[in-house]
């Protein structure tokens, strides 16, 4: 890095300068917000040292006593290329600031780390470790350590060192632990099973598993050295947050970073024909990327602008790592997003701030969301928090693929909080969710979502983000029961906004209908008369009604006054059905049609399977429904006596399945 004498700059001037160059207005706003600039005659910008950082050219400003927080690109062409073309990546400017507030958050009350990764390696009972496995696994988490440093470094956090529980001559110390039961009594759903046998030894060493990240290598790979042939049936996943983690990997005697080269083949019982060198590929960047999620890193892939350096860690990149050396690919990085989190985690800095321990609490302010050309979404906003905020990232997760597909665009807020973002050109489908993560200086991370749809003329549609972020004066006087007050509220908010006014129409039509209809649980089916042709099925009383928690509720969320929200959309009708849940109907062959929609109630996670059975056979299912789904039903039941409603726990728990079935109705 090399530091020159500058002179001094107007800033205003540039920003004037470049508005005559041509940046569009918002551009160049986003220079003179990003700066803090206000009012006519400005005064001059005192400059200090221009950078050679990462190979260009930047200015360091000094700002206060404490530590230089300025940094701009010393070049007006430069500044128009980079800082007014939003992009979807933080500027090298933009990433010495997240560096610099870092640094400042250390400034008072910092005190040692109690970060660290903690290697163990853990054997079943009937059988020995693989061969050399000490040796061997220091080799590996040595890797791992320099590739999580390599790319800190390359994206401009220098100076960061994974720490590792290391013994007095400096080595990783690998931590042997033998389970309480033979290789056949565990498998790969056993994750938190050997964890437990492993937590006593680390206790009986003085180790808290609470602050610790612990990298637990299973012996539970099966190696056929003369037949070449290898499996396992080893936990392998991970999961964490910045104060504590977990990530479990297999291991066998060919695990080796010095065997990534080895042309010798393989037969691997998951991934067919190999080589022992792809093998290694395979797992060691499997190990890397567990740990990633032991770091409270999720899933994400490459952009098409970041492909030129190989495929994305935390997507498909633990199948890629290494392969650059035997010539059959770029191998694996960091993406931006995930270097973000993890400059301020505690298990890459050797101090931490005081509020280490603080969960953030975050202004979320006005956001703001725009469908951009060539279906993109920039988003703008502007934040504050208790503890201070280095970075915000945006995952934009296609439906469907799980988030593996999920790419990223990254930010650095100004002093003021303000943040601009884009996606890259997003894949014309169902639609999907968008997740956005403030990084703070602490190592904690907050996230708010929305989802986005497209509409039949695959245009993009952001309604239901508008809704969360510019309607909620509106929602709280729905819930208030208040209609007046509602409309009064929307005509406020959505004052010159035509689309902003729809969206918000939309939703108080529903309750404004529902104002002059039926009540809720209030219509025996046997009493209405035949003229009726439709009804809402949340104002027929059921026969028989349970719910798995609270009471069941019609038209309302369990014992509350929340509204029913699915997907970030708000209804006014609908049955409140947390799994286990069934909702028994006396049809007596009167109707026809049953329509609607089911879903989970926005926000909470969980995951369920909905059922409509008629007359003890099923009409229709849908298995494995999460939060962010609305799923339509249409349903002929003609004829049909007995209608039942059920809703059961998708597999992972009944804990967060607060299920809801959304405006069904009855018709004939």
């Amino acid at each position: 890095m090399r530091l020159q004498r500058m002179g001094d700059y107007n800033v205003k001037e540039i920003s004037k300068s470049l508005s005559e160059m041509g940046a569009d207005p918002l551009e160049a706003s986003r220079f003179h917000s990003f700066f803090g600039l206000a009012g006519e005659g400005q005064a001059p910008f005192r400059i200090g040292l221009k950078i050679i950082f990462l190979g260009k050219p930047m200015v360091f400003a000094i700002q206060t006593p404490i530590l230089a927080s300025w940094l701009f690109v010393s070049s007006c062409v430069a500044l128009a290329a980079q800082a007014f073309e939003l992009k979807h990546a933080a500027t090298p400017l933009e990433v010495g600031i997240s560096q610099a507030r870092i640094e400042a958050s250390l400034e008072t009350d910092a005190f040692a780390s109690p970060g660290q990764i903690v290697v163990v390696y853990f054997t079943p009972n009937d059988r020995p470790p693989a061969k050399d496995h000490t040796a061997r696994i220091r080799r590996i988490v040595e890797a791992a350590a320099k590739f999580y440093q390599d790319e800190l470094k390359r994206h401009g956090f220098d100076g960061r060192t994974m720490k590792v529980l290391r013994n007095p001559k400096g080595e990783v110390q690998v931590m042997d632990v033998v389970g309480q039961f033979p290789d056949r009594q565990y498998g790969k759903p056993d994750g938190p099973k050997i964890r437990d046998e492993i937590i006593p030894v680390l206790r009986q060493a003085e180790i808290d598993p609470q602050k610790s990240v612990l990298l637990m290598f299973c012996n539970l790979m099966d190696y056929d050295p003369d037949a070449s042939t290898i499996s396992h049936h080893s936990p392998y996943y991970g999961s964490g947050s910045h104060l504590a983690g977990n990530a479990w990997q297999c291991d066998s005697e060919i695990l080796d970073p010095r065997r990534l080269t080895d042309s010798t083949k393989l037969r691997d019982g998951q991934y067919g024909d190999i080589t022992i060198g792809k093998h290694n590929s395979i797992f060691l960047g499997g190990v890397i990327h567990e740990l990633g999620h032991a770091l409270s890193l999720p899933h994400c892939r490459q952009r098409e602008d970041e492909a030129v350096r190989g495929t994305a860690l935390m997507g498909s990149g633990n199948r890629t790592y290494g392969e650059e050396l035997r010539g059959e690919g770029r191998g694996t990085f960091l993406t931006q997003a995930h270097a973000l989190r993890l400059a301020a985690h505690p298990a890459f800095n050797p101090r931490v701030p005081a509020s280490s321990a603080t969960v953030p609490r975050v202004d979320w302010g006005s956001m703001r969301v725009f469908a951009m050309p060539n279906k993109r979404i920039r988003i703008s906003g502007d934040i504050t928090s208790d503890v201070s905020i280095h970075g915000v990232v945006a995952y934009f997760d296609p439906a469907g693929g799980g988030d593996y597909d999920a790419t990223t665009a990254t930010a650095v807020p100004n002093e003021s909080g303000h943040f601009e973002l884009e996606s890259c050109d997003l894949p014309i489908g169902s639609g999907g969710q968008v997740r956005i993560v403030t990084c703070h200086t602490n190592g904690a991370t907050t996230t708010k979502e929305f989802a986005y749809k497209f509409d039949a003329k695959d245009n993009l549609d952001l309604s239901l983000a508008r809704i969360e972020w510019e309607l909620a004066g509106l929602i709280d006087a729905l819930e208030a029961g208040d209609l007046g007050l509602a409309v009064r509220t929307l005509e406020q908010l959505a004052s010159g906004d035509e689309e902003l006014a729809l969206i918000g129409s939309r939703i108080l039509g529903r309750f404004t209908d529902r104002a002059t209809g039926p009540k809720a649980n209030a219509i025996d089916l046997s009493t209405i008369d035949e003229s009726t042709k439709a009804i809402p099925l949340s104002a027929i009383r059921p026969a028989n009604a349970s719910v798995g928690w609270q009471s069941p509720a019609y038209d309302r969320l369990g014992d509350t006054n929340r509204l029913l929200s699915v997907g970030g959309d708000y209804f006014a009708r609908g049955i409140y059905a947390h799994a286990p849940a069934r909702h028994e109907y006396l049809l007596d062959g009167n109707w026809n049609l049953l329509s609607g929609r089911c879903g989970l109630l926005s926000g909470l996670g969980g995951k369920v399977d909905f059922e409509i059975v008629g007359d003890g056979r099923r009409l229709w299912n849908r298995n494995g429904v999460v939060d962010g789904e609305a799923v339509e039903f249409d349903i002929d039941v003609h004829g049909i006596q007995v209608l039942k409603l059920i809703v059961n726990d998708g597999g992972n728990g009944k804990t967060a399945d607060h299920a809801l079935w959304i405006e069904p109705k009855l018709s004939r």
